[in-house]
């Protein structure tokens, strides 16, 4: 139980002295064995939720490397947020090693809404991955992508990116 203590100590003291260190977050992985792979992983996790996206995303490529499918949902969490719409590019890239295939509506949201190189990964993914989806996932889709195209005048795209989106949604109807 001590061991558990010191190793949470080591972890938090990590947090608060390296948070800002670039290179921390790269070489995190070959400190084995005194920090197990759980540990790192809720680590980087914890990393998505920082205000500063450089550490997001170094934290996000890493757990792309790692191939971490525990990090999805945190990743989409981090994708999602407001503040972070500019800068999520890097966490969308970060799903295209992840499994999404529960995530197709989440995905299409990303292609619908995101910045150009966040629709690009989210376009990537639901060309090389198999999904799972109900005929209502399917019909919301469509609705999304209806929504989306009734504001083109508002908040426009580019033809080629509305040319690879109506491909994704033909793809799946």
């Amino acid at each position: 139980m001590e061991g558990s203590n010191v190793k949470k100590e080591t972890i938090h003291s990590l947090k608060e002295v390296f948070f800002e260190e670039w290179g921390f977050i790269e070489n995190l992985t070959n400190w084995r064995e005194e920090i197990s792979e759980e540990e790192v992983s809720e680590f980087l996790i914890s990393l998505l939720k920082s205000e500063n996206p450089l550490i997001r995303n170094k934290a996000a490529l890493a757990l792309k490397d790692r191939k971490e499918n525990k990090a999805l949902d945190p990743l989409l969490i981090a994708i999602f947020k407001n503040e972070n719409h500019n800068y999520n590019g890097t966490m969308v890239y970060a799903l295209e090693s992840l499994d999404c295939s529960k995530k197709l509506k989440e995905i299409f949201k990303i292609l619908f809404y995101e910045s150009y190189e966040s629709k690009i990964s989210a376009y990537e993914i639901l060309c090389n991955q198999t999904f799972e989806f109900t005929k209502q996932d399917l019909i919301e889709i469509q609705q999304m992508w209806r929504e989306r195209k009734c504001r083109l005048e508002k908040y426009p795209l580019r033809k080629e990116v509305i040319s690879m989106i109506q491909d994704a949604v033909d793809g799946f109807m």
